[in-house]
């Protein structure tokens, strides 16, 4: 069992007695994630009404307002995202309704086809919400996000020097090409670790950075995820029924084109924040899936003559980093 620190502790058991619930509680921590962030699973004695989960924010480290914000524009656009039920700003506490134990990743070992449609309906959905609810994502900022990789996974991490002249072509050209997509809102981390099924539903969770940007991203972020692989026969057919559902004017084979490269973009990011995550932060927990997300990039970007000069460099890096994680032990 969890031990929270006196005074958080006092205050989740005030918030109990205001909601009607028993201040005695139990306190399970919940799966670390890539941010200063952290969550609980509170257990009130005797279970009276069900869980709740309890996050500790740092306001100074994490965009809480935005959190808040958007916790009700998801929600008016039908998305089922955790409620918040009480909350203290100046330390960045928040108790949230609780969407449940199952995620996706787990899921997904029992039904899939079901949990991926569940999945499609809370994309659907987030894509209706309008521009101007959310900020414009930017090329600039598809640059800055594949800078991440090259500065903490290669040079930091790696300790190599990047190969800028083979290399920036290609990551200028993965960034370009998400401004010739139509925009939608996106909610950048829809990976089997934030969707967990319910009773008919998928609830949706880490949707604070939500932005307006390319139609592809969350596809891509659920069809080709860090911590789960699909085959290729199973995403053409999840991105063939998207297609079918979307009501946007798709071509399908750019859209294909499409999803692989943002997925490569996203990807090599989410790479460079796992180095990061420990170099800046002290966290391990991500390194053991750089090796296997370099792989995956690479062979995405096999399928593209534009970008040849990549998949020789990203086996490398995998091939590095595996040995890197091996002798750490």
């Amino acid at each position: 069992m969890e031990v929270l620190d006196a005074t958080l502790h006092q205050w989740v058991a005030e918030e109990l007695v205001e909601l009607s619930r028993t201040g005695d509680f139990e306190v399970r921590a919940l799966k670390a994630e890539a941010s200063h962030r952290h969550f609980y699973r509170i257990l009130p004695a005797g279970n009276p009404t069900g869980s709740l989960v309890l996050m500790s924010s740092p306001p100074d480290r994490e965009n809480n307002q935005a959190f808040e914000h958007l916790a009700e524009v998801f929600a008016a656009h039908g998305v089922c995202v955790p409620s918040i039920l009480a909350r203290q700003r100046e330390s960045g506490w928040y108790l949230l309704s609780d969407l449940g134990t199952l995620h996706l990743e787990q899921a997904y070992q029992q039904d899939s086809a079901a949990s991926l449609e569940l999945a499609l309906d809370a994309l659907l959905k987030i894509q209706t919400i309008p521009e101007g609810a959310v900020p414009p994502y930017t090329v600039q900022r598809f640059h800055d996000e594949l800078a991440i990789c090259r500065e903490w996974l290669v040079e930091a991490w790696l300790g190599e020097t990047f190969p800028a002249q083979d290399l920036d072509d290609a990551f200028a050209g993965l960034a370009n090409r998400t401004e010739d997509q139509p925009q939608v809102c996106v909610h950048r981390d829809f990976h089997c670790r934030n969707l967990l099924p319910g009773d008919g539903v998928m609830g949706v969770v880490d949707f604070q950075d939500a932005l307006f940007g390319p139609t592809s991203y969350d596809l891509s972020s659920l069809l080709h995820d860090c911590y789960y692989r699909f085959t290729p026969a199973e995403v053409a057919r999840w991105r063939q029924r998207y297609l079918e559902r979307s009501r946007l004017p798709l071509d399908p084979q750019t859209f294909a084109a499409d999803v692989d490269l943002m997925a490569a973009q996203r990807l090599l990011k989410a790479a460079g924040i796992f180095a990061r995550l420990q170099l800046r932060d002290q966290k391990t927990s991500h390194l053991r899936y750089i090796p296997s997300t370099l792989a995956h990039v690479a062979t995405l970007c096999g399928r593209y003559k534009d970008l040849a000069a990549l998949p020789p460099h990203l086996l490398r890096w995998a091939e590095a980093a595996a040995r890197k994680l091996e002798d750490a032990g």
